[in-house]
C-alpha cells in the first residue's frame, strides 16, 4: 500500500539514465551505485524542501517566525560543524516527512524537532520551542519524552557541554535526554533499534521501531517489552530467509530500509488485508508493517515495500508521468480506479513480490507458486493499463519496457532467480 501526497517536492527534470539501472530498478536488485544514486536524489529534494522552509521562516513574523529562524540557525551551525550528523539526518525517512509537511502546511517552525535532533546529535548548544502533542514531545529518530503536561510547546535547551533536557510549564522536572540517546533515562524513551544477525557475509542491518515517528497516524504507541522481543524475532526471521535465499534482495532491503513502523495489530475498520504493509513517498526508507508472524510473508513485505521507496526516490530523479490531473485507470488489485502514479507504483512493486515468490517456489516452497502467479498476473495489468493510459513519459516508457523484459524473462527462463 502505497501512501502519495500532494506534491510538496521538486519537478524532477527529464535526464537520459543508463539502460541497467532501469532493469535494476525493475527487478528490484539495484546495485550500491545505483543506490548511491537514488539516495542522493533523495537528499537533494529534502535539501530543496529545506530551502523552501527557510524562505518562509525569514518571511513569517511573530514568534512563529522567531521560532522557525531559530530552528534554521541550529540546523546551519550543525551542517558547518558536523558535517556528517547533518548528511544523515536529511537522508532519513522522518526528515523528508517533516519538510514535507513545514512546505505544505506553510509552518516552517515545524521543523523545529529536526534541528533538536540534529543539535543533540552533533553536542551544540541550542534553545527551541517544540511542540507537545498527547503530553510528549516525539523527536523523530531519536526518542520521546513524556512530560505528563497539558502544554501546547515544551522547551528543549541544551548548553555548550550539555545536557539535552526537555521542559514545559506544570512540568514537576525537566526530562533529560541521555548522551547517547539510545539509553532509557526518567522521563525519557529512545526508539528502540533491531541490529539483524548476518547469516552470510556482510553488514548486518539495523532497522528502528518507528513506532511513534512523524507520521501522524493517530496517538503514538509505545512497544512492551514483550512486544519489541517478538518485533525482534519476526524481523531477524525475515532478514534470515532473504539474506539465505535471496540474497540481491536482501541487500536492497539492508541499503534502503533504515525504519520500521510497526502497525497495530487491530487494523482500522477491520480490513485486515488491505493493512499488511505501507510506505510513504515523503518517507523513502521507511516501512509500515503488520505483525506478520510468517518469515515468507513477512519477507516479501519488505521486499515490496522497499521497491515504493526506490520508485518515490527515482521519481525524485526524472519524471515518470504526465498525466492530467484527474486521470484513473484500473487497478487490478484494487475495485476503485486509481491514479496512474498508483498503477506505475503498483506495476514495479507487485513485480518485485512476484518476482520473491518465484525464487520461494524455486527453493521448495509449496506455497509459493500461487502469490507468484498472482502478483505476476497483476503485475502484467497494472502494465497493460499503463500502455493503454498513454500517461507516460519518454523515462517512464523506459521503466515500463524494463518491466516487460523481467516478465517475458519469466517465461522461457527456469525459476533460479526472482
Amino acid at each position: 500500500m502505497t501512501h502519495d501526497r500532494p506534491a510538496a517536492a521538486v519537478a524532477a527534470p527529464a535526464l537520459t539514465l543508463p539502460r541497467e539501472l532501469w532493469r535494476q530498478i525493475a527487478r528490484g536488485t539495484p546495485d550500491a551505485d545505483t543506490l548511491r544514486v537514488l539516495r542522493a536524489a533523495r537528499a537533494g529534494r529534502n535539501l530543496l524542501l529545506l530551502r523552501a522552509v527557510h524562505h518562509a521562516s525569514r518571511d513569517r513574523g511573530g514568534r512563529a517566525g522567531r521560532d522557525s529562524g531559530a530552528a534554521m540557525a541550529v540546523l546551519s551551525a550543525v551542517r558547518r560543524r558536523a558535517p556528517a550528523v547533518f548528511d544523515t539526518l536529511v537522508t532519513d525517512p522522518a526528515a523528508g516527512v517533516v519538510l514535507a509537511e513545514a512546505v505544505r502546511s506553510g509552518r516552517p517552525d515545524s521543523v523545529a524537532v529536526l534541528a533538536v535532533v540534529a543539535g543533540h546529535r552533533a553536542g551544540l548548544p541550542f534553545r527551541l520551542e517544540v511542540p507537545v502533542r498527547h503530553g510528549t514531545v516525539d523527536l523523530p529518530g531519536l526518542g520521546r519524552a513524556g512530560l505528563g503536561a497539558a502544554a501546547s510547546t515544551a522547551r528543549v535547551e541544551r548548553g555548550p557541554d550539555g545536557p539535552t533536557t526537555v521542559s514545559a510549564p506544570g512540568t514537576p522536572a525537566a526530562v533529560r535526554i541521555p548522551d547517547p540517546a539510545a539509553e532509557r533515562a526518567s522521563g525519557w524513551e529512545p526508539v528502540p533499534r533491531v541490529r539483524l544477525a548476518a547469516p552470510r557475509p556482510g553488514a548486518a542491518p539495523v532497522i528502528r521501531l518507528d513506532s511513534h515517528g512523524p507520521l501522524d497516524l493517530g496517538a503514538p504507541r509505545v512497544l512492551g517489552p514483550q512486544e519489541l522481543e517478538r518485533w525482534r524475532d519476526r524481523l531477524g526471521a525475515a532478514w534470515e530467509l532473504l539474506a539465505v535465499g535471496h540474497p540481491d534482495r536482501a541487500d536492497a532491503v539492508r541499503d534502503t530500509v533504515s525504519a520500521v513502523l510497526p502497525l497495530d495489530p487491530r487494523p482500522p475498520g477491520g480490513t485486515r488485508g488491505a493493512w499488511l504493509s505501507a510506505s510513504f513517498s515523503d518517507a523513502f526508507g521507511l516501512v509500515a508493517l503488520a505483525p506478520l508472524d510468517d518469515p515468507a510473508e513477512l519477507a516479501a513485505a519488505l521486499v515490496h515495500e522497499t521497491q515504493h521507496s526506490l520508485l518515490y526516490a527515482l521519481q525524485d530523479l526524472t519524471r515518470l508521468l504526465h498525466a492530467r490531473p484527474g486521470a484513473r485507470g484500473h487497478a487490478p488489485w484494487n475495485d476503485r480506479p486509481r491514479p496512474p502514479s498508483a498503477l506505475l507504483q503498483g506495476a514495479a512493486a507487485f513485480l518485485v513480490t512476484a518476482g520473491f515468490w518465484r525464487r520461494e517456489a524455486a527453493l521448495g516452497a509449496p506455497a509459493a507458486t500461487a502469490p507468484y502467479e498472482r502478483w505476476r498476473r497483476t503485475a502484467r495489468l497494472a502494465c497493460d493499463e499503463l500502455e493503454r493510459g498513454g500517461w507516460l513519459t519518454e523515462n517512464g516508457h523506459r521503466l515500463l519496457d524494463a518491466l516487460r523484459d523481467v516478465l517475458a524473462g519469466w517465461e522461457d527462463a527456469p525459476a533460479d532467480e526472482g
